[in-house]
């Protein structure tokens, strides 16, 4: 059974880690490091430089496990600093990244469990 998700491009990730289980969970690992690592940086009032890094950098992992309305999402987020930082728009989009993280781990944790189902079966 393949897995569907929609908001990870398996499709994109597969061109680059195959079937290959171990490099998948390897992938989702480092995206959830990242996560753990700038989640407390999604603040609307955090300088921009910080906030251009954690922007910047969440986009970056988001495109490397196929999340890409994540990473057009976390590129929105990297113009909102100096004259880009309208007033409430990092409030919007701070709540769009927190909201696409989750359905992201939601989609990641069905992936580990579908994994978790297929040993069983294989044994």
């Amino acid at each position: 059974m393949e897995f569907i998700g929609a908001e990870i491009d398996f499709e994109h990730l597969k061109r680059y880690v195959g079937d290959d289980a171990d490099l998948t969970a390897e992938v989702f690992g480092l995206f959830k490091n990242q996560v753990d690592m700038w989640a407390s940086s999604i603040n609307p009032d955090i300088d921009d430089d910080t906030w251009y890094m954690m922007a910047h950098s969440l986009k970056g992992t988001a495109k490397a496990i196929g999340a890409v309305n994540f990473g057009k999402i976390c590129e929105n987020a990297e113009a909102l600093i100096g004259e880009g930082n309208r007033p409430g728009s990092r409030d919007v989009i701070a709540e769009k990244m927190e909201n696409a993280i989750s359905q992201i781990m939601i989609e990641i944790q069905r992936w580990e469990y579908n994994q978790v189902i297929k040993k069983m079966k294989s044994q």
